[in-house]
């Protein structure tokens, strides 16, 4: 998973993201979740605060930012719902 966040006034596309992160990254490397965070949370120490994001996951009903699933029979990212969750969680995708 990737938390970014976008610049003012920019919109996430998932078309464009999935054909940037298949051009310039291994497969192995590729961000299979995108999470779009209005700021990110820095520690004391200026380091990224990770570990709430970590134990929130993946999960669309516990997450409030936008998320975005890696769709390889789309070629792109298309926004996190309820059913990719549970297709995920029961092996339905692959990851």
């Amino acid at each position: 998973m990737a938390c970014i966040r976008l610049k003012e006034n920019c919109e996430f596309n998932g078309e464009s993201t999935y054909r940037h992160v298949n051009t310039h990254l291994p497969n192995y490397a590729r961000p299979r979740f995108i999470r779009i965070k209005s700021a990110i949370e820095l520690t004391a120490t200026f380091k990224y605060r990770k570990v709430q994001l970590v134990e929130e996951g993946f999960n669309p009903a516990v997450i409030t930012d936008r998320l975005y699933f890696l769709d390889d029979k789309e070629n792109l990212y298309v926004q996190m719902t309820q059913d990719i969750y549970n297709s995920v969680k029961n092996h339905v995708f692959k990851l």
